[in-house]
């Protein structure tokens, strides 16, 4: 077996302490070899800020739901599902995989691309909290639930800072610098449930005399422009810093000129429309029970909700190599090789939705209060889709970073239209319970569609290299 450069042999005779020793030695080999691997230690450490993450998004939410209890999670979470579930990522209209692909193919100095992706993250992060609100203000009058229009408006003001937060560190992503890019994912990450868990901690309602919906609104607008700080460390604003040290450094005529917000938008178009039906598809069983369901039993879904999600945590992380390694020229992506990402990935989705499967019900006792077990079956029919999510997520990466976003958008609007007819069907025998099944099986719906189109793509792209072509 050649692993590294290194050629190991494995024996198949009887087990002695000299096979031990080789084995061990094997093992060595094997771990110096990855470790030695720069691509594998920047996928093991974006896995594992990931994981961290997640596990503070679990935090948070527990943090939150011990505070407001069933009912008051639900207003919560309604106050920000328009700003952060539906429209946080459509409203980027395709700017971080352009920004992303731009530094991908960029060599050498960013600083001109980070200081257009933060002026872009400004202008998308203003138009979509003001779509927000008024989508927000537009539910909410249809129904019940007026009285949150107040949260809702004060929840859009994040909006722009985390957009800044997001098409700054694809800078990061795209040119290989995932140090930078791990940290500031992990600080924006940590700052609202610091500040959630400082003011429970101090009894800040009883100090301040606000409801605690009004604070943790309050603290999730002001926590995300905390985080964002460390991101727009070191930049140049006004551009005269920026300027000349690139006359220094690289001389006129390696200038580059910063790339327009317009340009960019432009040719961000393919991506908005597919991150816009993606986020609408993934975000639909959330509607669906937003609109049937009262703000408790909508409560226990938003604490299922990112109990199944820990499925997403390794597979989003490799979506960022897999669109890498879709929109780089120098790298070859053979049938063999996407087979065996894929299979493998497939593997560990299915024992990760087995163990959790089995652990969901005493985790969720456990951290949350006995008072949310009626989350438990939602959480169950959760697993399934959210793994299979996760393992499309990963997936489609590719197809995006070879500039081919809409094979994912027809497969998603398929999806909801078997999703909508299924609880449609379903609701009536069925109840609440049919909307995380239906999500199952829109997902499995796109799975039957993007994993083929990947590699009749590679087909495609292999026969064109060998045409002497592109594909």
């Amino acid at each position: 077996m050649s692993f590294g450069g290194d050629e190991i042999t494995v024996s198949s005779k009887p087990s002695t302490g000299q096979d031990a020793v080789g084995v061990a030695r094997i093992l060595r080999s094997t771990i110096a070899a990855l470790r030695a691997d720069p691509q594998f230690a920047q996928l093991t450490a974006t896995v594992l800020t990931t994981l961290v993450i997640f596990g503070v998004f679990l935090i948070q939410g527990i943090i939150v739901a011990r505070i407001l209890g069933p009912a008051g999670r639900g207003e919560f979470g309604t106050a920000l599902f328009f700003p952060r579930d539906i429209l946080l990522y459509a409203g980027l209209l395709g700017a971080i995989e352009v920004v992303t692909g731009l530094a991908a193919r960029s060599a050498g100095n960013v600083q001109h691309l980070r200081f257009a992706a933060a002026r872009l993250g400004l202008l998308t992060g203003c138009l979509t909290a003001s779509v927000a609100a008024v989508l927000s203000v537009s539910l909410l009058l249809l129904t019940d639930k007026a009285y949150l229009i107040p949260f809702c408006l004060l929840c859009c003001l994040f909006v722009p800072w985390e957009h800044m937060q997001l098409t700054v560190s694809a800078v990061d992503r795209g040119s290989g610098n995932f140090w930078r890019y791990n940290i500031c994912r992990f600080l924006l990450a940590v700052s609202f449930p610091l500040l959630a868990l400082a003011a429970w901690l101090l009894e800040m309602d009883q100090l301040t005399g606000l409801s605690w919906l009004w604070l943790m609104c309050g603290l999730m607008v002001f926590g995300k422009f905390i985080g964002l700080l460390p991101t727009l460390r070191g930049m140049d604003w006004l551009g005269i810093r920026r300027v000349k040290s690139a006359e220094s450094a690289y001389g006129d005529a390696a200038m580059i000129k910063i790339p327009s917000v317009r340009k960019l938008l432009r040719q961000g178009r393919p991506y908005a429309f597919n991150t816009l039906v993606t986020e609408c598809f993934e975000r639909l069983d959330i509607f669906l029970f937003l609109a049937l369901a009262d703000v408790t039993r909508s409560g226990y879904y938003f604490v299922a909700v990112p109990a199944a999600a820990l499925l997403i945590i390794a597979p989003n992380a490799l979506g960022v190599f897999t669109f890498n390694a879709g929109a780089r020229n120098d790298l070859i992506v053979t049938r063999k090789l996407a087979a065996k990402v894929l299979g493998l990935t497939a593997v560990f989705q299915l024992f990760a939705t087995i163990i959790l499967a089995l652990l969901i019900d005493p985790l969720i006792r456990l951290f949350y209060g006995a008072e949310f077990s009626d989350a438990v079956p939602f959480a169950l029919w959760l697993l399934p889709a959210s793994a299979i999510k996760g393992f499309l997520q990963a997936a489609e990466g590719y197809l995006k970073g070879r500039h081919k976003p809409m094979i994912g958008v027809w497969s998603r609007l398929l999806s909801i239209a078997v999703m909508l007819g299924a609880v449609a069907v379903a609701y009536p025998s069925w109840g609440l319970i049919c909307i995380p099944m239906a999500a199952c099986l829109s997902q499995f719906i796109s799975l039957l569609i993007i994993v083929p189109a990947i590699f009749i793509d590679i087909d495609r792209q292999q026969a064109a290299r060998a045409a002497g072509g592109h594909a």
